[in-house]
């Protein structure tokens, strides 16, 4: 069972509670192809279900206009139930709000600054997938 995934972005894997974490590395500069590959390497861990995301933006440095369009597309709502950003700096609250605001995601999605309660919010978005 492959418990965890990388790319050349992030390491992402399953917790017990069935949420996706995703981190970013320090520095992180997503491209499009990036963003393929992470969305890649969620697939191979969800296994076809339609989880939550938990992504850490907090080290990224950038993220290109089509890997934030990818993100809020159709492919990522597909995949996943509900997305929380957790944002302190203020390069990811930019990332975060550029990608709320001009991209408007195909899934539920907030940003956080706090870790606990972005996970009360996924776990409360699991059981409805589909609300907004």
């Amino acid at each position: 069972m492959e418990s965890e995934q990388t790319s050349r972005v992030a390491r992402l894997w399953l917790g017990d509670d069935g949420i996706v974490r995703i981190i970013h590395v320090t520095g992180a500069e997503v491209t499009l192809e990036d963003a393929m590959e992470t969305m890649a390497a969620y697939l191979k861990l969800n296994k076809g279900k339609r989880r939550p995301l938990f992504v850490d933006t907090k080290t990224m440095k950038s993220l290109a206009r089509e890997a934030r369009k990818y993100y809020a597309g159709e492919e990522a709502a597909k995949v996943a139930s509900a997305a929380a950003l957790i944002v302190e700096t203020p390069v990811s609250r930019v990332l975060g709000n550029f990608y709320l605001g001009l991209s408007n995601p195909r899934l539920p999605s907030r940003l956080f600054s706090s870790e606990d309660e972005a996970l009360e919010w996924l776990k409360g978005s699991s059981s409805d997938a589909g609300a907004q």
